[in-house]
């Protein structure tokens, strides 16, 4: 494996630039009885029709389902979103920075439950899929990556537990902390987000950005151990979150919102 190869791998597999990235482990293991692989092929060629079959609230437990009802009701004004990031990520080990475009297809299906397919690119190049099922882009309630190269993709992967969810967070407000707690396998995962003082205009972030925007600084422990930090932002026009940057102990990525566009 090159130079090329290596920072490319290990951008796709660590960035971490979607909800999964918070709250949902790297490694996956097959639910049920969906097979441990999938021929990306089988995947890609209707993308939406295996999100509509594999990635539905319907499947979650019933009590993932029940906190998330108990979080307060929430209804999102767009049926489907493109949103296109531009990310740098620094990878401390090698001292080299990387640049990914992120396609993000939102699907807003009720009840602030998204569809999402995101795009990876390097250097313009499709290089990995990654298809999740989150809840308003904050958490990742099930996902599965696909990575173009092999043909191969790891079969989805869905929370097991909910614990906490803060109530109100599909509506932040400035000052106030909100917490999630999830088991994924035998990991406890507690996001802790401390919202910022107040809103600023969505168009610091970009010209035609309605609305406004709201910074969350969260700390992402595992079995009670910080791995990471996100700075996530909150765009009260569409009532989603995006994470705009994630710091670990190996990297630093950043992002720039460079479109959106939807109805």
């Amino acid at each position: 494996m090159n130079r090329y190869e290596i920072v490319c791998s290990a951008a796709v597999a660590a960035l971490g630039l979607s909800a999964c990235a918070s709250t949902a482990p790297t490694a996956t293991v097959p639910p049920g009885n969906h097979p441990a692989f999938v021929r990306a092929s089988l995947i890609t060629r209707d993308v939406p029709a295996y999100l509509a079959a594999h990635f539905s609230p319907a499947q979650l437990p019933p009590g993932v389902r029940a906190e998330i009802t108990r979080a307060g009701p929430v209804t999102l004004p767009f049926h489907t979103l493109v949103v296109t990031r531009q990310f740098v990520r620094h990878v401390t080990l090698r001292d080299v920075n990387v640049k990914i475009l992120v396609t993000d297809t939102l699907t807003n299906i009720g009840g602030g439950y998204l569809q999402g397919r995101e795009q990876l690119s390097f250097n313009t190049i499709p290089v990995a899929l990654n298809l999740n099922l989150s809840y308003l882009g904050l958490m990742s309630l099930e996902h599965q990556n696909i990575d173009y190269r092999t043909g191969l993709a790891r079969a989805p992967m869905r929370l097991q537990q909910l614990l906490a969810l803060t109530p109100g967070v599909a509506h932040p407000e400035p000052g106030k902390t909100y917490r999630l707690t999830l088991r994924w396998l035998r990991g406890r995962i507690t996001d802790t987000c401390k919202a910022a003082p107040r809103f600023y205009p969505a168009r610091r972030l970009l010209a035609q950005l309605p609305g406004r925007a709201l910074n969350l600084k969260c700390a992402i422990s595992r079995n009670g151990v910080v791995r990471s930090r996100n700075r996530t932002t909150y765009l009260s026009a569409y009532g989603i979150f995006l994470i705009m940057k994630r710091r670990t102990a190996a990297f630093t990525a950043r992002a720039k919102i460079l479109s959106i566009r939807g109805g």
